[in-house]
């Protein structure tokens, strides 16, 4: 019998600025989705997905052997704004403290990488704030 991984687990985690201000302009989003493709370059599935907005990001991994969900959301805003830092565009960048992660499972993948992808034309009708409150969050 197969011992089930930790690793088996994908991740939609949902990170925001603080008080959801549009901190990511046109020239620190294209940074941001470098800083993710970097990320997952790194990790062994090297497969990831990812929606890069104004105030919030929404990525979705695999979440890596040996890894809380904690640690993943930490290691992802440290990259964000270490490269973000590297290349001038914010000297501090200030995390909602607070995050939105849920995992997903494999016959719902295809659809999550989907809503993920069409998550700008979502948020020009819908706020963060009002879909968060929508999920009863």
């Amino acid at each position: 019998m197969r011992e089930s991984q930790h690793s088996d687990i994908w991740t939609h985690l949902v990170l925001s600025t603080r008080q959801h201000e549009p901190l990511f302009d046109g020239k620190m989003i294209p940074e941001i989705q470098q800083a993710l493709e970097d990320y997952i370059s790194q990790i062994p599935t090297q497969q990831g997905t990812y929606c890069v907005l104004s105030d919030h990001i929404h990525f979705l991994v695999k979440l890596p052997p040996n890894l809380s969900i904690n640690a993943l959301a930490e290691q992802v805003q440290g990259l964000i704004s270490g490269r973000l830092r590297q290349q001038g565009h914010l000297t501090d960048l200030n995390w909602e403290s607070d995050y939105h992660a849920h995992s997903v499972s494999l016959n719902r993948l295809a659809i999550e990488k989907s809503l993920i992808l069409r998550q700008e034309i979502k948020h020009k009708e819908m706020s963060l704030k009002e879909e968060l409150k929508f999920l009863g969050m």
